[in-house]
């Protein structure tokens, strides 16, 4: 009777080992696939960055059509939106090459660790010192130099300003949900 009892309770020791065993992997498992639906966010504000270096492509030959604007204006805007993304791609080179399905989480927490700190490093203090002197040569190419006797065209510095305040903030929402996806990831990783 006692071996019967015994034998009945190391079933269900079993029954529960392999419950547990299934809960972990289906855990884990989870875990990863929330990894990689923040994953499609981060790559979303890299895609944008390339688009927009697509799009500035076509500045210089607008520019020899319309003459709005220097050449060396459209250069330097041209190279900047360029070097953009070349920094994001080596910024976001180590998130790609994850593999987010087989990588230990230790590894995915570092590079999500690594690619936020850089991201927001870039944001804070890399686009101010060059978006602040940029800023006040576009100024000076549409409402100073191309306006009459010298008069300042305010009309134009309001639109500069409201174009910037637009990109400024579709930037600043890419940044975000990259930024923050990767700190989701992170919580999601050393959550108990």
């Amino acid at each position: 009777m006692e071996e019967m009892n015994f034998e009945e309770i190391r079933n269900q020791f079993a029954i529960l080992k392999d419950q547990l065993n299934n809960q972990e992997i289906i855990s884990d498992r989870l875990i990863r696939e929330t990894m990689k639906i923040k994953h499609k966010d981060i790559s979303d504000s890299k895609r944008t960055m390339y688009l927009c270096a697509v799009i500035s492509l076509s500045f210089y030959p607008l520019n020899a059509m319309v003459h709005a604007w220097s050449n060396a204006f459209t250069i330097v805007t041209c190279l900047l939106i360029l070097m953009c993304a070349v920094g994001a791609y080596y910024i976001h080179k180590p998130v790609e090459e994850l593999n987010l399905m087989r990588d230990d989480f230790s590894s995915v927490a570092r590079v999500m660790a690594r690619f936020k700190k850089q991201y927001n490093d870039s944001m804070c203090y890399l686009a101010p010192v060059i978006i602040i002197p940029y800023f006040l040569w576009a100024c000076y190419e549409f409402a100073w130099k191309g306006s009459p006797a010298g008069t300042i065209t305010w009309q134009n510095v309001i639109l500069l300003l409201a174009g910037a305040a637009i990109g400024g903030l579709i930037g600043y929402y890419y940044h975000s949900k990259a930024v923050n996806a990767a700190q989701d990831i992170i919580d999601e990783i050393e959550a108990p």
